[in-house]
């Protein structure tokens, strides 16, 4: 059995104990009135936010990998691909299903598809970091010190890694040009040297600025959408609730679960929103409504794009490997 398999043996049987834990003290009956009082506009607002980060997250992509804005479209509909693909399989295929996509839809190789999706990966880690430091500080003497600590190296490693990696791109790309191979190693040096190029075109890009604000924008709607889910069972919780949750759940969702992030949502809601002391029942039947609304815009935009542009979910394999 491959490491892949086991990770997804894994991550299901990590979901599966995670359910168990938050149901088995879940009180049904504040469960279902909370879920029965919810104010359906501020969760209609909320569903129509999540749509905006996703237009947002497809321009910041598109403006990444330096392609022209006639692509959006292209990068749009990649996006929604490889969401769906996570909420389909586990171990996060939606990142390899995003890749294959746009590889697919645009001019682009797929070496540059790769570090195009690299680098936005990246910003994400850096502004998370950011706005994971922020949650530290609000909440530092109820968080585990050491949790905190993590955080900080997470956040220092990336710009390190995004600094270096502009900085020697150059150097990288003639050492690597310059190596002897052949056979199946030749085509893992061009897809190397295809994503070095990106991360080159992307260093002399006027979009950088932009590109960052674009970044901080779609962290501040997301917390924002997730606020509003929250005043939606008429709790009376400051912003910062929001942005505590989304923090929760960005970290949480790194690690291996059942497709969909089952329990792993639950259990990260629950530890958030039990910092404002609110009930676990009740922070389990917002995790459920939050995971709905996220999923249902995903789960539409993502399956009419895949039937509209007849995409098979299953091209994961297409990436080449050095074995």
């Amino acid at each position: 059995m491959n490491k892949k398999k086991l990770l997804i043996i894994f991550g299901i049987l990590f979901s599966i104990v995670l359910l168990v834990i938050v149901f088995s003290k879940l009180d049904w009956q504040t469960f279902f009135t909370a879920i029965k009082t919810i104010n359906i506009t501020k969760v209609l607002l909320a569903g129509l936010v999540v749509m905006i980060v996703i237009v947002l997250r497809s321009l910041r992509w598109n403006l990444v990998a330096c392609m022209p804005l006639s692509e959006f479209k292209h990068f749009w509909q990649a996006a929604n691909i490889g969401y769906l693909g996570n909420i389909i399989y586990p171990a996060r295929a939606g990142e390899v299903l995003k890749i294959v996509a746009i590889n697919h839809f645009t001019p682009l190789t797929l070496g540059r598809s790769v570090s195009s999706a690299v680098l936005d990966r990246i910003l994400d880690m850096i502004v998370i970091g950011i706005f994971t430091m922020l949650v530290l500080w609000i909440h530092g003497n109820r968080i585990d010190p050491n949790v905190g600590k993590s955080i900080v190296v997470i956040f220092i490693l990336a710009i390190i890694g995004l600094a270096m990696l502009i900085a020697f791109a150059d150097y990288l790309y003639n050492k690597i040009q310059g190596l002897s191979v052949k056979g199946k190693w030749q085509k893992f040096q061009e897809l190397i040297l295809h994503g070095i190029e990106g991360v080159q075109t992307f260093r002399h890009t006027n979009n950088l600025i932009i590109v960052l604000l674009i970044t901080f924008s779609i962290f501040l709607l997301d917390y924002f959408w997730m606020w509003q889910i929250i005043s939606a069972f008429g709790w009376n919780l400051p912003f910062e609730a929001g942005l505590t949750v989304g923090v929760f759940l960005l970290l949480s969702i790194s690690l291996p679960s059942a497709p969909g992030y089952v329990g792993v949502y639950q259990i990260a809601c629950v530890l958030a929103l039990g910092l404002y002391n609110i009930d676990q029942s009740l922070a389990v039947a917002y995790s459920i409504v939050l995971q709905l609304v996220s999923f249902t815009v995903m789960g539409i935009q993502g399956g009419l794009v895949t039937i509209y542009c007849s995409f098979n979910l299953s091209q994961e394999h297409k990436l080449p490997t050095s074995d």
